[in-house]
């Protein structure tokens, strides 16, 4: 019986092998990938938005709650956290445009401010009006000058590490920049995506190989849409940035209620930009995770899931 059991065990495992060997790489990472959104409760849609085609992820039940990635990142960013998110919310995770498969028109401006407007008509196709909205690093900074703009609009503010806290003190990223070092967020090839994903994180969560080839694979192909991106987002000058609108300054007095989560050990931007917020912002709670980098949600999703969720239920 033993024997019969071992040698059961042993086909599977050659048939998962060949399998894996015979299967073309990018069928492989999108099997994996819709595997994760469907764990979490999510599924694909797509929108057309004047020009520009949007995929988003939507799934749960309740609040909606608009999910914002960051740079060079895409909605998938959220799927590990969304499992935990959509027993309370109805979760709506976006390609912003020039990300993930929404449209990347090399052409377009995607600065802050275009940004915002395209996330407007965005929630206004989907026919949200009163929603839940988080972001993550650029993100962040999309989400809460958003905030800024439209706060009837915007029940609860959920600000992940974003980008734009000027009177922030300067990263490990930043302070390399200045010296004129690459920034690390735009990798040429796999080696230096490689090497991102070591500085995004403390503890790196498991990701397959495919999917880090296949993700370096885009990082290399999408590298001069996305210096572009950078370069309208962060306004560098000397090596500094100047975002167009700073966090702090565009959320001074702002009166809702906003979680500010942030890693301790983010060596992107700098942890001190979460009490600079605190001190902005009257209705403002910090979250500062201890022993977690730039991304929060994908290196400890249960745990952040869990802070806004009881944010949220408090309010």
């Amino acid at each position: 019986m033993l024997k019969r059991i071992g040698l059961v065990i042993t086909c599977l495992v050659l048939l998962f092998v060949t399998l894996y060997l015979i299967t073309p790489r990018s069928t492989l990472v999108s099997y994996m990938i819709n595997a994760e959104r469907s764990v979490s409760g999510l599924s694909l849609h797509t929108l057309k938005i004047d020009e520009l085609d949007i995929e988003y992820l939507r799934g749960g039940s309740g609040t909606p709650l608009v999910l914002l990635h960051g740079f060079g990142a895409d909605k998938d960013n959220w799927n590990r956290i969304a499992n935990y998110l959509t027993a309370y919310f109805d979760v709506i995770a976006i390609d912003l445009p020039g990300f993930g498969n929404s449209s990347d028109n090399i052409e377009l401006d995607y600065d802050l401010f275009s940004q915002v407007a395209r996330l407007s008509k965005t929630l206004d196709a989907l026919n949200i009006t009163e929603f839940d909205l988080a972001g993550s690093s650029m993100g962040g900074y999309i989400a809460g000058n958003f905030a800024a703009k439209y706060p009837s609009k915007v029940k609860k503010l959920w600000l992940i590490s974003p980008f734009g806290v000027v009177d922030s003190e300067k990263s490990e990223m930043f302070s390399a920049i200045k010296i004129g070092h690459q920034p690390m967020v735009l990798p040429r090839n796999e080696a230096e995506f490689i090497q991102l994903v070591d500085f995004l994180f403390v503890d790196p969560p498991y990701i397959p190989s495919p999917i880090v080839s296949h993700l370096a694979h885009q990082a290399e192909q999408r590298l001069v849409l996305n210096t572009k991106i950078y370069e309208q987002i962060h306004r560098m000058r000397n090596g500094e940035a100047h975002p167009d609108l700073p966090l702090d300054h565009a959320l001074k007095g702002y009166k809702g209620p906003v979680l500010v989560t942030w890693g301790q050990a983010d060596r992107v931007l700098h942890v001190s930009g979460a009490t600079k917020l605190k001190d902005t912002i009257p209705r403002a709670e910090i979250d500062i995770m201890a022993q977690i980098g730039h991304l929060p949600m994908m290196e400890a999703p249960k745990e952040t899931a869990n802070s806004f969720i009881a944010f949220a239920l408090k309010q």
